[in-house]
Protein backbone atom coordinates (compact mmCIF):
# COMPACT_ATOMS: atom_id res chain seq x y z
CA UNK A 1 0.00 0.00 0.00
CA UNK A 2 2.85 2.70 0.78
CA UNK A 3 4.74 1.81 -2.34
CA UNK A 4 1.32 2.59 -4.35
CA UNK A 5 1.10 5.76 -2.70
CA UNK A 6 4.05 6.88 -2.44
CA UNK A 7 4.18 6.27 -6.65
CA UNK A 8 1.17 8.56 -6.90
CA UNK A 9 2.24 11.12 -4.15
CA UNK A 10 5.74 11.50 -5.82
CA UNK A 11 4.87 13.61 -8.92
CA UNK A 12 4.66 17.46 -8.84
CA UNK A 13 1.74 18.91 -6.71
CA UNK A 14 1.24 15.52 -4.32
CA UNK A 15 5.19 16.33 -3.31
CA UNK A 16 4.88 18.58 -0.76
CA UNK A 17 2.70 16.03 0.97
CA UNK A 18 5.14 13.24 1.10
CA UNK A 19 7.06 14.32 4.57
CA UNK A 20 3.45 15.08 6.41
CA UNK A 21 2.52 11.38 5.19
CA UNK A 22 6.01 9.46 5.82
CA UNK A 23 5.62 11.40 9.75
CA UNK A 24 1.96 10.27 10.10
CA UNK A 25 3.42 6.53 9.19
CA UNK A 26 6.05 6.48 11.91
CA UNK A 27 4.10 7.97 14.17
CA UNK A 28 5.77 11.48 14.66
CA UNK A 29 2.59 13.37 13.52
CA UNK A 30 -0.58 12.71 14.52
CA UNK A 31 -3.28 11.27 12.35
CA UNK A 32 -6.21 13.63 12.02
CA UNK A 33 -9.52 12.80 10.10
CA UNK A 34 -12.09 15.56 9.32
CA UNK A 35 -15.11 13.43 9.84
CA UNK A 36 -14.95 9.74 11.61
CA UNK A 37 -16.75 8.96 8.49
CA UNK A 38 -13.75 9.54 6.57
CA UNK A 39 -11.62 6.60 8.13
CA UNK A 40 -12.96 3.96 6.38
CA UNK A 41 -11.25 5.22 3.09
CA UNK A 42 -8.46 7.64 4.32
CA UNK A 43 -7.17 4.84 6.75
CA UNK A 44 -4.69 3.63 4.30
CA UNK A 45 -3.10 6.81 3.69
CA UNK A 46 -2.45 7.73 7.06
CA UNK A 47 -5.75 10.80 6.97
CA UNK A 48 -4.20 12.50 3.33
CA UNK A 49 -6.13 11.97 0.48
CA UNK A 50 -4.13 11.04 -2.23
CA UNK A 51 -6.42 8.93 -4.41
CA UNK A 52 -9.09 9.83 -7.09
CA UNK A 53 -10.96 6.82 -5.49
CA UNK A 54 -11.05 8.34 -2.51
CA UNK A 55 -12.80 11.62 -3.66
CA UNK A 56 -15.68 9.45 -5.65
CA UNK A 57 -15.87 6.99 -2.51
CA UNK A 58 -16.09 10.14 -0.14
CA UNK A 59 -18.75 11.85 -2.08
CA UNK A 60 -20.74 9.20 -2.43
CA UNK A 61 -20.31 8.09 1.21
CA UNK A 62 -20.73 11.76 2.66
CA UNK A 63 -23.08 13.95 0.20
CA UNK A 64 -24.96 10.44 -1.02
CA UNK A 65 -23.94 11.34 -4.66
CA UNK A 66 -24.49 8.53 -7.00
CA UNK A 67 -21.66 6.80 -9.03
CA UNK A 68 -22.09 9.17 -12.03
CA UNK A 69 -22.33 12.22 -10.01
CA UNK A 70 -18.65 10.91 -8.02
CA UNK A 71 -17.11 10.03 -11.49
CA UNK A 72 -18.51 13.55 -13.12
CA UNK A 73 -16.64 15.37 -9.89
CA UNK A 74 -13.69 13.46 -10.28
CA UNK A 75 -13.27 14.24 -13.69
CA UNK A 76 -13.84 17.88 -12.80
CA UNK A 77 -11.14 18.14 -10.27
CA UNK A 78 -8.45 16.64 -12.43
CA UNK A 79 -8.86 18.65 -15.52
CA UNK A 80 -9.57 21.69 -12.89
CA UNK A 81 -12.91 22.22 -14.30
CA UNK A 82 -13.63 25.39 -12.04
CA UNK A 83 -17.77 26.11 -13.34
CA UNK A 84 -18.81 22.44 -13.37
CA UNK A 85 -16.50 21.94 -9.40
CA UNK A 86 -18.64 25.14 -8.87
CA UNK A 87 -22.06 23.53 -9.97
CA UNK A 88 -21.66 20.81 -8.06
CA UNK A 89 -20.86 22.43 -4.84
CA UNK A 90 -24.62 23.28 -3.69
CA UNK A 91 -25.49 19.29 -4.25
CA UNK A 92 -22.48 18.27 -2.06
CA UNK A 93 -23.12 20.74 0.67
CA UNK A 94 -26.89 19.90 0.86
CA UNK A 95 -26.20 16.24 0.96
CA UNK A 96 -23.42 16.44 3.79
CA UNK A 97 -26.26 18.14 5.79
CA UNK A 98 -29.08 16.02 5.16
CA UNK A 99 -26.57 13.28 6.16
CA UNK A 100 -25.88 15.36 9.21
CA UNK A 101 -22.68 16.62 8.74
CA UNK A 102 -21.32 20.31 10.38
CA UNK A 103 -20.94 22.82 7.56
CA UNK A 104 -18.29 24.15 8.70
CA UNK A 105 -16.16 21.11 8.91
CA UNK A 106 -17.92 20.10 5.21
CA UNK A 107 -16.39 23.67 3.86
CA UNK A 108 -13.45 22.77 4.67
CA UNK A 109 -13.74 19.43 2.84
CA UNK A 110 -14.28 20.93 -0.13
CA UNK A 111 -11.72 23.23 -0.02
CA UNK A 112 -8.80 20.68 0.70
CA UNK A 113 -10.29 18.91 -2.16
CA UNK A 114 -10.33 22.33 -4.73
CA UNK A 115 -6.55 22.73 -3.72
CA UNK A 116 -5.61 19.39 -4.20
CA UNK A 117 -7.67 16.89 -5.56
CA UNK A 118 -6.69 17.65 -9.16
CA UNK A 119 -3.05 16.42 -8.18
CA UNK A 120 -5.14 12.98 -7.21
CA UNK A 121 -3.57 9.87 -8.89
CA UNK A 122 -6.11 6.96 -10.03
CA UNK A 123 -4.83 4.22 -7.80
CA UNK A 124 -5.52 1.83 -10.17
CA UNK A 125 -2.77 3.30 -12.32
CA UNK A 126 -0.47 3.34 -9.47
CA UNK A 127 -0.93 0.06 -8.05
CA UNK A 128 0.41 -1.09 -11.57
CA UNK A 129 3.44 0.75 -11.16
CA UNK A 130 4.07 0.28 -8.32
CA UNK A 131 3.99 -3.32 -8.80
CA UNK A 132 6.43 -2.75 -11.97
CA UNK A 133 8.45 -0.79 -9.46
CA UNK A 134 8.61 -3.56 -7.44
CA UNK A 135 9.91 -6.15 -9.92
CA UNK A 136 12.23 -4.19 -11.80
CA UNK A 137 13.97 -3.02 -7.99
CA UNK A 138 13.58 -6.56 -7.01
CA UNK A 139 15.80 -7.75 -10.40
CA UNK A 140 18.18 -4.71 -10.04
CA UNK A 141 18.89 -5.94 -6.56
CA UNK A 142 19.46 -9.32 -7.45
CA UNK A 143 20.43 -9.91 -10.62
CA UNK A 144 22.28 -6.40 -11.00
CA UNK A 145 24.28 -7.30 -14.49
CA UNK A 146 21.15 -8.60 -15.96
CA UNK A 147 18.81 -5.79 -15.06
CA UNK A 148 20.98 -3.30 -16.12
CA UNK A 149 21.96 -5.39 -19.78
CA UNK A 150 18.31 -5.43 -20.66
CA UNK A 151 18.01 -1.56 -19.78
CA UNK A 152 21.49 -0.53 -22.21
CA UNK A 153 19.70 -2.99 -24.92
CA UNK A 154 16.81 -0.96 -24.87
CA UNK A 155 17.88 2.44 -24.51
CA UNK A 156 21.44 1.55 -26.83
CA UNK A 157 19.68 3.83 -29.88
CA UNK A 158 19.38 7.12 -27.59
CA UNK A 159 22.94 8.23 -26.62
CA UNK A 160 22.10 10.07 -23.76
CA UNK A 161 20.37 7.52 -21.99
CA UNK A 162 22.65 5.07 -22.66
CA UNK A 163 25.71 7.45 -21.06
CA UNK A 164 22.78 7.97 -18.12
CA UNK A 165 22.63 3.74 -17.69
CA UNK A 166 26.23 3.24 -18.20
CA UNK A 167 26.89 5.60 -15.42
CA UNK A 168 24.35 4.08 -13.42
CA UNK A 169 26.63 0.94 -14.27
CA UNK A 170 29.54 2.28 -12.66
CA UNK A 171 28.11 3.40 -9.84
CA UNK A 172 27.00 0.40 -8.96
CA UNK A 173 30.97 -1.23 -9.48
CA UNK A 174 29.72 -3.29 -12.62
CA UNK A 175 32.24 -3.98 -14.52
CA UNK A 176 31.70 -2.93 -18.46
CA UNK A 177 34.15 -3.80 -21.01
CA UNK A 178 33.94 -2.07 -24.53
CA UNK A 179 32.99 -3.38 -27.51
CA UNK A 180 35.38 -6.36 -29.08
CA UNK A 181 35.44 -7.94 -32.85
CA UNK A 182 35.63 -11.29 -31.46
CA UNK A 183 33.98 -11.22 -28.07
CA UNK A 184 31.21 -8.74 -29.01
CA UNK A 185 27.28 -10.06 -29.98
CA UNK A 186 24.95 -7.41 -31.60
CA UNK A 187 23.72 -6.51 -28.27
CA UNK A 188 25.25 -5.72 -24.71
CA UNK A 189 25.93 -9.08 -23.29
CA UNK A 190 26.36 -10.55 -19.60
CA UNK A 191 29.02 -13.30 -18.89
CA UNK A 192 28.74 -15.88 -15.73
CA UNK A 193 31.03 -13.67 -13.73
CA UNK A 194 28.09 -10.66 -13.83
CA UNK A 195 30.33 -8.80 -16.65
CA UNK A 196 28.87 -6.46 -19.01
CA UNK A 197 30.29 -6.47 -22.80
CA UNK A 198 29.39 -3.31 -25.04
CA UNK A 199 27.52 -4.98 -28.21
CA UNK A 200 29.06 -3.90 -31.16
CA UNK A 201 25.38 -2.25 -32.59
CA UNK A 202 25.14 0.26 -29.98
CA UNK A 203 28.47 1.77 -31.68
CA UNK A 204 27.36 4.73 -33.54
CA UNK A 205 27.93 4.43 -37.06
CA UNK A 206 27.79 0.97 -37.27
CA UNK A 207 24.77 -0.45 -36.56
CA UNK A 208 22.73 -3.61 -37.01
CA UNK A 209 23.56 -4.47 -40.40
CA UNK A 210 26.77 -4.43 -40.06
CA UNK A 211 27.35 -6.04 -36.78
CA UNK A 212 24.92 -9.01 -37.78
CA UNK A 213 27.76 -9.18 -40.92
CA UNK A 214 30.36 -9.65 -38.64
CA UNK A 215 29.17 -11.87 -36.16
CA UNK A 216 27.62 -14.18 -39.03
CA UNK A 217 31.72 -14.28 -40.42
CA UNK A 218 32.95 -14.72 -36.69
CA UNK A 219 30.53 -17.45 -36.50
CA UNK A 220 32.90 -19.21 -38.72
CA UNK A 221 36.37 -18.78 -37.13
CA UNK A 222 37.76 -15.78 -34.90
CA UNK A 223 39.53 -13.00 -36.97
CA UNK A 224 43.41 -13.68 -35.88
CA UNK A 225 44.17 -9.81 -37.49
CA UNK A 226 42.92 -7.06 -39.32
CA UNK A 227 44.06 -8.42 -42.75
CA UNK A 228 41.57 -11.80 -42.06
CA UNK A 229 38.99 -8.98 -40.97
CA UNK A 230 38.79 -7.31 -44.32
CA UNK A 231 39.46 -10.23 -46.74
CA UNK A 232 36.41 -12.59 -44.88
CA UNK A 233 33.91 -9.73 -44.63
CA UNK A 234 31.35 -8.35 -46.94
CA UNK A 235 33.22 -4.81 -47.27
CA UNK A 236 30.09 -3.68 -49.61
CA UNK A 237 27.98 -3.99 -45.55
CA UNK A 238 31.08 -3.16 -43.76
CA UNK A 239 32.06 -0.21 -44.66
CA UNK A 240 34.56 3.14 -44.38
CA UNK A 241 32.37 4.82 -41.41
CA UNK A 242 31.65 1.26 -40.08
CA UNK A 243 35.18 0.32 -39.88
CA UNK A 244 36.26 4.27 -37.85
CA UNK A 245 33.57 3.31 -35.37
CA UNK A 246 35.06 0.08 -34.83
CA UNK A 247 38.60 1.41 -34.53
CA UNK A 248 37.02 4.63 -32.62
CA UNK A 249 35.41 2.71 -30.01
CA UNK A 250 38.26 0.20 -29.34
CA UNK A 251 36.99 -3.17 -31.14
CA UNK A 252 39.82 -4.11 -32.95
CA UNK A 253 42.22 -3.19 -30.33
CA UNK A 254 42.86 -6.96 -29.83
CA UNK A 255 43.59 -7.63 -33.22
CA UNK A 256 47.15 -6.07 -32.25
CA UNK A 257 47.19 -2.62 -34.10
CA UNK A 258 47.18 0.86 -32.25
CA UNK A 259 44.27 3.21 -32.75
CA UNK A 260 45.83 5.64 -34.12
CA UNK A 261 47.71 3.37 -37.08
CA UNK A 262 44.12 2.73 -38.12
CA UNK A 263 44.39 6.96 -39.19
CA UNK A 264 48.05 6.84 -40.20
CA UNK A 265 48.60 7.75 -43.47
CA UNK A 266 50.44 4.98 -45.44
CA UNK A 267 52.01 5.01 -48.68
CA UNK A 268 49.53 6.50 -51.73
CA UNK A 269 46.64 6.17 -48.93
CA UNK A 270 45.34 9.31 -46.59
CA UNK A 271 44.64 6.53 -43.53
CA UNK A 272 45.91 2.84 -42.83
CA UNK A 273 42.26 1.93 -42.60
CA UNK A 274 41.52 3.04 -46.46
CA UNK A 275 44.72 0.77 -47.18
CA UNK A 276 43.00 -2.23 -45.65
CA UNK A 277 39.41 -1.31 -47.41
CA UNK A 278 40.83 -1.31 -50.92
CA UNK A 279 43.10 -4.22 -50.40
CA UNK A 280 39.91 -6.35 -48.71
CA UNK A 281 37.96 -5.35 -51.97
CA UNK A 282 40.77 -6.28 -54.36
CA UNK A 283 41.06 -9.66 -52.31
CA UNK A 284 37.50 -10.48 -52.85
CA UNK A 285 36.88 -9.39 -56.15
CA UNK A 286 39.52 -11.75 -56.91
CA UNK A 287 38.51 -14.78 -55.09
CA UNK A 288 35.17 -14.45 -56.27
CA UNK A 289 36.37 -14.28 -60.03
CA UNK A 290 39.29 -16.90 -59.18
CA UNK A 291 36.74 -19.13 -58.28
CA UNK A 292 35.23 -19.55 -62.21
CA UNK A 293 39.20 -19.77 -63.36
CA UNK A 294 42.02 -22.83 -63.53
CA UNK A 295 44.14 -20.62 -62.06
CA UNK A 296 42.53 -19.76 -58.95
CA UNK A 297 44.91 -20.72 -56.45
CA UNK A 298 47.38 -18.60 -57.40
CA UNK A 299 45.41 -15.25 -57.62
CA UNK A 300 45.13 -14.56 -54.04
CA UNK A 301 49.26 -14.05 -54.33
CA UNK A 302 49.39 -11.10 -56.48
CA UNK A 303 47.68 -8.93 -53.29
CA UNK A 304 50.28 -8.07 -50.98
CA UNK A 305 49.15 -7.64 -47.80
CA UNK A 306 49.30 -3.81 -46.22
CA UNK A 307 51.36 -3.56 -43.09
CA UNK A 308 50.70 -1.14 -40.70
CA UNK A 309 52.37 1.67 -40.55
CA UNK A 310 54.68 2.96 -37.71
CA UNK A 311 52.89 5.72 -34.72
CA UNK A 312 52.89 6.45 -31.51
CA UNK A 313 49.30 5.61 -29.90
CA UNK A 314 46.92 9.08 -29.16
CA UNK A 315 47.11 10.85 -25.73
CA UNK A 316 44.59 9.51 -23.54
CA UNK A 317 42.64 12.27 -23.97
CA UNK A 318 42.20 12.14 -27.27
CA UNK A 319 41.78 8.37 -27.32
CA UNK A 320 39.28 8.59 -24.94
CA UNK A 321 36.79 11.40 -26.59
CA UNK A 322 36.70 9.49 -29.86
CA UNK A 323 36.05 6.67 -27.20
CA UNK A 324 33.11 8.75 -26.15
CA UNK A 325 32.04 10.03 -29.39
CA UNK A 326 31.02 6.27 -30.66
CA UNK A 327 30.14 4.76 -27.50
CA UNK A 328 29.03 7.55 -25.23
CA UNK A 329 30.92 6.88 -22.69
CA UNK A 330 34.44 6.69 -21.48
CA UNK A 331 35.26 2.91 -21.26
CA UNK A 332 39.13 2.15 -20.92
CA UNK A 333 39.41 5.06 -18.34
CA UNK A 334 38.53 8.27 -17.81
CA UNK A 335 40.24 11.71 -18.75
CA UNK A 336 40.46 12.26 -14.41
CA UNK A 337 42.19 9.66 -13.88
CA UNK A 338 45.73 10.98 -14.71
CA UNK A 339 44.93 13.76 -11.80
CA UNK A 340 43.85 11.88 -8.63
CA UNK A 341 46.66 13.56 -6.55
CA UNK A 342 45.02 16.85 -7.77
CA UNK A 343 41.58 15.89 -7.04
CA UNK A 344 42.31 14.33 -3.49
CA UNK A 345 43.97 17.52 -2.41
CA UNK A 346 42.14 20.52 -4.51
CA UNK A 347 38.84 19.87 -4.09
CA UNK A 348 36.41 19.67 -1.58
CA UNK A 349 33.55 17.75 -3.04
CA UNK A 350 32.39 15.96 -6.29
CA UNK A 351 29.90 17.71 -9.01
CA UNK A 352 26.78 15.67 -7.42
CA UNK A 353 27.04 17.05 -3.88
CA UNK A 354 28.23 20.75 -5.45
CA UNK A 355 24.72 21.86 -5.83
CA UNK A 356 23.95 20.87 -2.23
CA UNK A 357 25.95 23.05 -0.28
CA UNK A 358 25.11 26.71 0.09
CA UNK A 359 27.47 29.47 1.44
CA UNK A 360 30.62 27.26 1.85
CA UNK A 361 33.25 27.50 -1.15
CA UNK A 362 33.16 24.84 -3.24
CA UNK A 363 36.48 23.53 -5.49
CA UNK A 364 35.77 21.31 -7.81
CA UNK A 365 37.11 19.74 -10.99
CA UNK A 366 35.62 18.21 -14.23
CA UNK A 367 35.84 17.49 -17.87
CA UNK A 368 33.82 19.87 -20.38
CA UNK A 369 31.12 17.54 -21.79
CA UNK A 370 29.27 20.55 -23.37
CA UNK A 371 29.44 24.01 -23.69
CA UNK A 372 27.26 26.75 -25.39
CA UNK A 373 28.89 29.94 -26.22
CA UNK A 374 26.68 33.54 -27.34
CA UNK A 375 26.54 36.67 -27.02
CA UNK A 376 23.25 38.60 -24.21
CA UNK A 377 21.21 41.15 -26.09
CA UNK A 378 20.67 42.60 -23.03
CA UNK A 379 24.65 44.09 -22.96
CA UNK A 380 25.83 42.84 -25.84
CA UNK A 381 28.53 40.63 -24.08
CA UNK A 382 29.60 37.20 -24.45
CA UNK A 383 28.62 34.60 -22.58
CA UNK A 384 28.69 30.38 -21.76
CA UNK A 385 26.80 27.95 -20.30
CA UNK A 386 28.29 24.45 -19.98
CA UNK A 387 28.30 21.47 -18.45
CA UNK A 388 30.93 19.99 -16.37
CA UNK A 389 31.43 15.97 -15.82
CA UNK A 390 33.56 13.94 -13.59
CA UNK A 391 33.33 9.98 -12.68
CA UNK A 392 29.34 9.76 -11.60
CA UNK A 393 27.59 13.32 -11.98
CA UNK A 394 27.12 16.38 -13.96
CA UNK A 395 27.03 19.98 -12.89
CA UNK A 396 25.65 23.03 -15.38
CA UNK A 397 27.00 26.66 -14.68
CA UNK A 398 26.66 29.77 -16.90
CA UNK A 399 30.37 32.18 -17.07
CA UNK A 400 29.16 35.95 -18.09
CA UNK A 401 30.36 39.49 -18.48
CA UNK A 402 33.79 39.73 -16.74
CA UNK A 403 33.91 36.15 -16.42
CA UNK A 404 33.37 35.41 -19.58
CA UNK A 405 36.41 37.65 -20.96
CA UNK A 406 38.88 36.80 -18.45
CA UNK A 407 38.17 32.34 -19.32
CA UNK A 408 36.60 32.15 -22.44
CA UNK A 409 39.53 30.25 -23.92
CA UNK A 410 39.57 27.96 -21.56
CA UNK A 411 36.00 27.04 -22.30
CA UNK A 412 35.95 24.56 -24.99
CA UNK A 413 34.38 21.04 -25.33
CA UNK A 414 37.30 18.20 -23.71
CA UNK A 415 39.22 20.99 -21.51
CA UNK A 416 39.86 19.31 -17.53
CA UNK A 417 38.77 22.14 -15.52
CA UNK A 418 39.28 23.19 -11.79
CA UNK A 419 36.07 25.72 -11.14
CA UNK A 420 36.01 27.12 -7.74
CA UNK A 421 32.72 29.25 -6.72
CA UNK A 422 30.50 29.70 -3.87
CA UNK A 423 25.98 29.27 -4.06
CA UNK A 424 24.61 32.03 -2.49
CA UNK A 425 21.09 33.87 -2.54
CA UNK A 426 19.88 36.64 -3.72
CA UNK A 427 18.96 39.46 -2.23
CA UNK A 428 15.06 39.49 -2.12
CA UNK A 429 14.84 36.04 -2.77
CA UNK A 430 15.58 32.82 -1.52
CA UNK A 431 16.56 31.19 -4.69
CA UNK A 432 20.30 30.13 -5.01
CA UNK A 433 22.90 30.75 -7.61
CA UNK A 434 26.35 29.94 -8.21
CA UNK A 435 28.93 32.78 -7.57
CA UNK A 436 32.08 31.88 -9.86
CA UNK A 437 35.64 32.91 -8.18
CA UNK A 438 37.94 31.18 -10.12
CA UNK A 439 38.58 28.84 -13.03
CA UNK A 440 42.04 27.26 -14.46
CA UNK A 441 43.19 23.85 -15.97
CA UNK A 442 43.05 21.22 -13.44
CA UNK A 443 46.69 20.22 -15.11
CA UNK A 444 48.05 23.31 -14.09
CA UNK A 445 46.69 23.75 -10.33
CA UNK A 446 49.64 21.79 -8.84
CA UNK A 447 52.06 23.65 -10.52
CA UNK A 448 50.10 27.17 -9.46
CA UNK A 449 49.24 25.89 -6.03
CA UNK A 450 51.34 23.55 -4.66
CA UNK A 451 54.37 24.78 -2.29
CA UNK A 452 55.72 21.90 -0.46
CA UNK A 453 55.99 18.39 -0.31
CA UNK A 454 55.94 16.38 2.98
CA UNK A 455 56.79 12.64 2.83
CA UNK A 456 56.00 10.69 6.57
CA UNK A 457 58.90 8.00 6.69
CA UNK A 458 58.87 5.49 9.49
CA UNK A 459 61.94 5.22 11.41
CA UNK A 460 62.87 1.97 10.92
CA UNK A 461 62.13 2.10 7.20
CA UNK A 462 65.11 4.26 6.24
CA UNK A 463 68.49 2.73 4.86
CA UNK A 464 70.37 2.67 1.97
CA UNK A 465 68.29 0.94 -0.52
CA UNK A 466 65.49 3.22 0.51
CA UNK A 467 67.65 5.98 0.48
CA UNK A 468 68.26 5.23 -3.02
CA UNK A 469 64.75 4.45 -4.12
CA UNK A 470 63.76 7.83 -3.07
CA UNK A 471 66.59 9.82 -4.59
CA UNK A 472 65.56 7.98 -7.84
CA UNK A 473 61.85 9.35 -7.31
CA UNK A 474 63.88 12.79 -7.11
CA UNK A 475 65.60 12.52 -9.83
CA UNK A 476 63.35 11.26 -12.12
CA UNK A 477 60.45 13.86 -10.92
CA UNK A 478 62.37 17.08 -10.78
CA UNK A 479 60.52 20.15 -10.59
CA UNK A 480 60.31 23.50 -8.36
CA UNK A 481 58.15 22.29 -5.12
CA UNK A 482 60.17 21.90 -2.05
CA UNK A 483 60.54 18.57 -0.72
CA UNK A 484 60.35 17.63 3.39
CA UNK A 485 60.61 14.54 5.13
CA UNK A 486 58.87 13.63 8.39
CA UNK A 487 60.40 11.00 9.99
CA UNK A 488 58.15 9.34 12.85
CA UNK A 489 59.64 7.00 15.54
CA UNK A 490 56.45 5.22 17.00
CA UNK A 491 58.36 3.87 19.62
CA UNK A 492 59.46 7.16 21.20
CA UNK A 493 56.76 9.32 19.75
CA UNK A 494 58.65 11.49 18.18
CA UNK A 495 58.08 13.43 14.77
CA UNK A 496 61.59 15.00 13.06
CA UNK A 497 60.87 17.21 9.74
CA UNK A 498 63.60 17.45 7.79
CA UNK A 499 63.88 20.08 4.67
CA UNK A 500 65.44 18.15 1.64
CA UNK A 501 67.07 21.42 0.23
CA UNK A 502 69.27 19.08 -2.79
CA UNK A 503 66.10 18.29 -4.40
CA UNK A 504 63.12 20.06 -5.63
CA UNK A 505 60.24 18.19 -7.31
CA UNK A 506 57.49 18.26 -9.70
CA UNK A 507 54.13 17.61 -7.63
CA UNK A 508 51.95 15.20 -9.46
CA UNK A 509 49.74 12.40 -9.43
CA UNK A 510 52.68 10.11 -11.15
CA UNK A 511 54.90 11.19 -8.21
CA UNK A 512 52.39 10.56 -5.42
CA UNK A 513 52.22 7.56 -6.94
CA UNK A 514 56.01 6.65 -6.68
CA UNK A 515 55.48 7.97 -2.74
CA UNK A 516 52.54 5.52 -2.51
CA UNK A 517 54.44 2.68 -4.24
CA UNK A 518 57.20 3.17 -1.00
CA UNK A 519 54.66 2.46 1.81
CA UNK A 520 54.81 6.10 2.30
CA UNK A 521 51.73 8.73 3.54
CA UNK A 522 52.19 12.60 2.22
CA UNK A 523 51.08 16.24 2.63
CA UNK A 524 50.76 18.33 -0.19
CA UNK A 525 51.65 22.04 1.19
Amino acid sequence: EDLIAMNALYRPGPLQYIPEFIARKHGRQKIVFDLPEMEDYLAETYGITVYQEQVMLLSQKLAGFSKGEADQLRKAMGKKKKKIIDGMYPDFLKGCEKNGHPVKIVEKIWKDWEAFASYAFNKSHSTCYAYIAFQTAYLKSHYPAEFMTAVLNHNKSDTSKLNFFLRECKRMKLSVFGPDINQSGINFTVNKKGEIRFGLSALKGLGEGPAEEIIRERDEASFESITDLVKRVNLRVLNKKSMESLAYGGALDSLGVLRAQYFTPTDNYDSFLEHLLKFGNGYQSQKNSSQASLFGDLTDQMLVEPKAPESNDWIKTFKLEKEKEVTGIYISGHPLDDYKMELENYTNCTLETASAVIGSTLKMAGIIAHVQHGVSQKNGLGYARLTLQDYISSFDMGVYNEDYEKYKDLLTEGQVLYVVGKYQTYRFSDRPFFKLQDIRLLASVSQDLTKSLTVRVPLEQIDNHFIDKLVNICESHKGTHHLKMMVMDVEDELNMDFNISKYKVDVDSRLIEEIRGLGLSYKVN
